[in-house]
């Protein structure tokens, strides 16, 4: 179990720091889309891609909670005129653009494994995809958009 976590982790601190010059260069720019439209266009591309109307529920609950965990008062100073939507629709987009094309690999995808993250004790290979995804995104966002 506790591999599997460590494996995770390793995934995202690796595309964090893979993705910090995609993110410098966004975090330059105001989101084209709000939060309500990064947020829609994610859940709509789950279900496209395979995942159950439970786990879309899921991922993006837990994306909604720790989303709004993001102060606009820690906003860096060029991030301050795009506003925390903007900063919130980033993570987002940074996860459709990491996670999509999701293809199957030969362990499925819908397999559990007993690893506990975001409140629930097992979870399928597509749910620890992205939250990897999303852990890398966040804190990619949180070094470069509130410089923290």
């Amino acid at each position: 179990m506790s591999y599997l976590r460590s494996f995770v982790v390793s995934v995202g601190l690796a595309l964090s720091l893979a993705l910090s010059a995609s993110v410098v260069h966004a975090a330059t720019q105001c989101s084209a889309k709000s939060f309500r439209e990064a947020r829609e266009l994610l859940a709509n591309r789950l279900l496209a891609a395979g995942y159950s109307g439970e786990q879309a529920a899921f991922l993006m609950s837990g994306a909604d909670r720790r989303t709004s965990e993001l102060r606009a008062d820690k906003l860096s100073e060029r991030a301050k005129s795009c506003g925390i939507d903007s900063a919130r629709a980033h993570v987002l987009l940074c996860v459709g653009k990491l996670l999509f094309p999701l293809k199957e690999s030969k362990t499925s995808l819908d397999a559990e494994k007993p690893v506990a993250s975001w409140g629930k004790k097992r979870l399928a290979g597509r749910e620890l995809l992205f939250i990897g995804y999303f852990n890398a995104c966040l804190g990619t966002a949180k070094q470069r958009i509130f410089g923290g």
